[in-house]
């Protein structure tokens, strides 16, 4: 007893401490300096620090150069380009090549452009050679021929190169196009000719004669210097992206990582020359947005580590430097493929002018939208726009607005699903050693760190939200990772409420009002979601509330803030927001009770049970995830019922997600309609969790579990970089989300 009050002598408690190490008297301001200056200061000598280091790396230097010795000889090989001009979706399609021509249009003799003056022909990446290029014209008619130009002069870099007659019967011209015209490595070619307006009174265009296809052939032999802008652009990627690699520190976990990440870094550059080989100028157009996208996830790589360290040592995960070097760059790529996909010129452009409408409409005061989906009018919610107003301060063109914010909020919230396995398995550990002496089994190590660095990435490439990216379904995205975080603040209250001893949440109020903030922000933000979480706040409650009642001390913690948070936000959405509508959604209920069923309202024919299996099976369960997260989700459910009592709130809003999901995925099987809220996206962390924690299973069967989870694992993300790459590069529309 005496040594015991001897120590407690000799060591104060912690506030004690701190309060004996605290000044007695306030700083002098003119001898200090602000704390953020001194910050910004030692952040710039690290990061001029960390540059000296990486600079040092034999790979920062071989990947661009490996890359320039690859471009250099693909230049060299022949070339022959060829495109259908007025096809501007799919393979082979006219864009990024075609600037100031008229709009697409299919005609008798397929599909056509008509030129105007001062249309332009671009195609960088061709590399300095000189070049024969075939025009294809479309025949005209005499009344055209009379009224429209008879000449159209060629211009490359500003300098003449042909005039071509123009002809009643079409036909194909020859122009060659010398190397010292292909400044850059560029062919740009100007077309000048006059123009006439259609006949038409209701056709305004002013036009110039149809041009069908283009053909791009090199001529002679010799040296062929490619376009340098394009090399050195490429070349800067891959500097940025190994700078991440090494700027994460994910290197410092052993020989394997390394070999890993050295072997997908080359395997990056051989694509980059690959790209530059089966379509060069693609390849060109894409280095600028590429560079931006490096340098923006490059920012990420450097801003995101010390946030997370803190945050996870608040939660007392334990993040080593490799996996948050992992996680890091998971997010970083995300970001990168997302952003960068999005600046890709003349990309897919989804809704993008639908939001840039919506959003112009709610920063100028008009906050009670109306949306149509398939035929049915329903309430459009302005949150979202909202939230992301004050970005428009950096930028004001919505065109900027929402792909960036789109990303940026896409993949920072994959980093809740690390954080909610990581928080789990953490608290799992903590109470393991108690287990472990009853039990006598040895306690487990820090297993839940790949099985979360898994789920994030399930979570973030999955081929769903490629889908979402290119539909630019904006406001979904933004509610989703708002719906998350209400997720993992849901978990996080489970957690304290079953894993503790005494439970117990402090303060109350202050978890019922981070609760109704989040409520209101998803139901203000998308109808759908607002469906979607009612009715699962509601299966809690239905659960919660006899808990309570029965005397279950961790279900009578937790009431009062689930309670008066749910039926608090539900109450603000109506009052502010949807009892606006009410007369709308009367007038939908009374036709679909009138005429039988929502088809009606939507004044479409019902669709058939089995075109809704075709799309539900193909389009749903193989397109959107790959199939095999789907298929091992049961087994990802029970690997989590076994973790112990902090997992049952996990298990219990998993469950709940998927009964939802389930639910609207039968819906239209009853109502022969396809409108129903997005269940599939609804439960799309479900998924991702359950997904890791199955190949967690799998992976200790051998080889052959080895051989699954790798197959798999390949399967969806060739599912994924398909629904990227094509939408980004020739405009094919993928599945619309659900």
């Amino acid at each position: 007893m005496d040594m015991q009050q001897h120590g407690q002598q000799r060591r104060p408690p912690r506030r004690a401490a701190a309060a004996i190490a605290a000044p007695t008297h306030p700083p002098n301001p003119a001898t200090s300096h602000p704390h953020w200056r001194a910050s910004m200061a030692a952040m710039g000598r690290n990061e001029v620090a960390a540059w000296r280091h990486m600079l040092t790396h034999p790979l920062s230097l071989i990947l661009p150069l490996l890359m320039a010795v690859g471009v250099l000889l693909v230049a060299q090989l022949p070339l022959y380009y060829a495109f259908d001009v007025g096809k501007e979706d799919g393979y082979g399609g006219d864009l990024p090549h075609l600037r100031g021509f008229n709009t697409a249009e299919r005609g008798e003799q397929g599909p056509q452009r008509w030129t105007r003056d001062a249309a332009r022909i671009t195609m960088p990446g061709l590399g300095q050679r000189p070049v024969t290029v075939a025009l294809e014209f479309l025949p005209i008619s005499p009344r055209i021929y009379e009224i429209g130009p008879r000449t159209i002069t060629l211009e490359a870099h500003g300098q003449p190169v042909a005039e071509l007659p123009v002809r009643p019967t079409g036909g194909v011209f020859y122009v060659y196009v010398p190397a010292q015209f292909m400044a850059g490595g560029t062919l740009d070619l100007l077309l000048r000719t006059a123009t006439f307006v259609p006949d038409d009174p209701n056709d305004p265009r002013r036009l110039g004669t149809p041009l069908s296809r283009i053909t791009v052939q090199a001529t002679g032999t010799g040296f062929v210097r490619p376009d340098l802008g394009a090399l050195l652009g490429w070349m800067l990627v891959a500097g940025l992206g190994w700078a991440s690699v090494l700027r994460a520190g994910v290197l410092a976990g052993g020989l394997r990582p390394q070999r890993i990440l050295t072997g997908i870094a080359f395997a990056g550059v051989g694509l980059v020359v690959l790209a530059a080989w089966l379509d060069p100028p693609r390849w060109a157009h894409g280095a600028q947005p590429a560079l931006i996208a490096a340098g923006g996830a490059y920012l990420l790589v450097v801003l995101l580590p010390a946030p997370l360290r803190q945050f996870a040592a608040r939660l007392h995960i334990p993040l080593d430097q490799r996996t948050l070097g992992v996680l890091v760059l998971i997010v970083a790529l995300a970001f990168g493929t997302r952003y960068g996909g999005r600046l890709y010129p003349d990309a897919m452009h989804g809704d993008i002018y639908f939001h840039t409408n919506r959003f112009n409409e709610v920063v100028s005061g008009k906050l009670y939208l109306i949306s149509r989906h398939r035929g049915v009018d329903f309430p459009y919610p302005p949150a979202n726009y909202l939230a992301v107003a004050p970005l428009a301060l950096l930028h004001p063109d919505p065109l900027w607005l929402f792909p960036f914010s789109v990303a940026l909020t896409d993949a920072l919230s994959a980093l809740l699903i690390f954080f909610i396995v990581a928080r789990m398995g953490a608290v799992g550990s903590h109470l393991a050693p108690r287990r472990a002496a009853a039990t006598h089994a040895p306690p487990p190590t820090h297993w839940y760190l790949p099985v979360a660095l898994l789920a994030t990435a399930t979570y973030t490439f999955a081929p769903a939200f490629q889908m979402m990216l290119w539909w630019l379904f904006s406001t979904h995205i933004y509610t989703q990772a708002g719906t998350l975080l209400l997720m993992a603040v849901l978990i996080e209250l489970s957690i304290r409420c079953l894993a503790e001893p005494v439970p117990r949440i402090h303060p109350p109020s202050g978890w019922m009002i981070g609760l109704l903030a989040l409520l209101s922000f998803v139901f203000l933000g998308h109808f759908g979601f607002f469906i979607n979480v009612t009715l699962l706040g509601g299966l809690a409650l239905l659960i919660v509330l006899p808990l309570a009642w029965r005397g279950v001390a961790a279900a009578q913690v937790a009431r009062a803030p689930l309670l008066l948070a749910g039926v608090g936000s539900i109450v603000l959405a109506l009052a502010l927001f949807y009892t606006v509508y009410s007369g709308l959604l009367y007038a939908h209920a009374q036709t679909a009770t009138a005429s039988g069923g929502v088809a009606a309202v939507a004044q479409r024919e019902p669709i058939t049970r089995g075109q809704l299996w075709q799309a539900t099976w193909h389009t749903g369960l193989i397109l959107h995830y790959g199939f095999f997260p789907v298929l091992l989700t049961p087994i990802g459910l029970l690997a989590i019922a076994r973790l112990g009592r902090q997992a049952w709130g996990l298990l219990g809003l998993m469950l709940g997600t998927l009964l939802v999901s389930t639910m609207f995925g039968v819906l239209p099987f009853i109502t022969l309609a396809t409108h129903s809220t997005r269940w599939l996206m609804f439960s799309a962390w479900v998924v991702a969790i359950c997904f890791a924690f199955a190949v967690r299973w799998l992976w200790r069967y051998g080889w052959s579990g080895r051989g699954a989870v790798l197959a798999m694992g390949g399967f969806v993300l060739w599912t994924t970089a398909y629904y990227w790459i094509t939408p980004m590069l020739w405009r094919i529309r993928p599945p619309e989300p659900f």
